[in-house]
């Protein structure tokens, strides 16, 4: 096998570790160097096919870096303005199951879990199986008012902007 068929091989080896690694794009550029590199070897070999498949893997590498450009661009700009959360921080409007009566505290079900909760000031008492939305997390305890309440509490706020 011809050298520039195996850097070709890693080349596109590389490009497709890229899809599924989260490595920002740096597999993709040794892939697309790779695909270069492999083509300008092909385009030297003495092999009969040689020429074209030098062509082709320089034109697959062209095509390759335009097109992670763009969807690189497009990933970019779609998650810039996602909010920047991680742990407790991300249970913040989310909604859960009230495992218990919780007037003033209680248990949540949430993600697979249970939670300690206890009502956000002004909420009114939940029962149990009722849906209860966390409005802030203080340490282990989720702060939650009952998920229709928000609703209606959220309509309201929207009214009274509305006029």
């Amino acid at each position: 096998m011809e050298a520039f068929a195996i850097i070709a091989l890693i080349g596109i080896g590389l490009l497709a570790a890229e899809l599924l690694l989260p490595t920002g794009g740096l597999l993709a550029a040794l892939g697309i160097i790779g695909l270069v590199v492999g083509g300008i070897l092909a385009l030297e070999s003495s092999e009969s096919a040689a020429e074209y498949i030098g062509a082709a893997l320089i034109t697959l590498a062209v095509l390759s870096a335009i097109s992670f450009f763009y969807i690189s661009r497009k990933v970019i700009r779609s998650t810039r303005h996602l909010p920047k959360r991680a742990g407790t921080e991300e249970m913040v409007g989310s909604e859960g199951e009230a495992r218990s009566t919780i007037d003033p505290t209680g248990q949540v079900f949430m993600r697979g879990t249970r939670w300690s909760a206890r009502l956000a000031d002004g909420a009114a008492p939940v029962r149990v199986g009722d849906r209860v939305t966390v409005e802030a997390v203080d340490g282990l305890t989720l702060v939650v008012a009952p998920a229709a309440a928000r609703s209606v509490q959220e309509s309201e706020h929207s009214e009274q902007r509305g006029s």
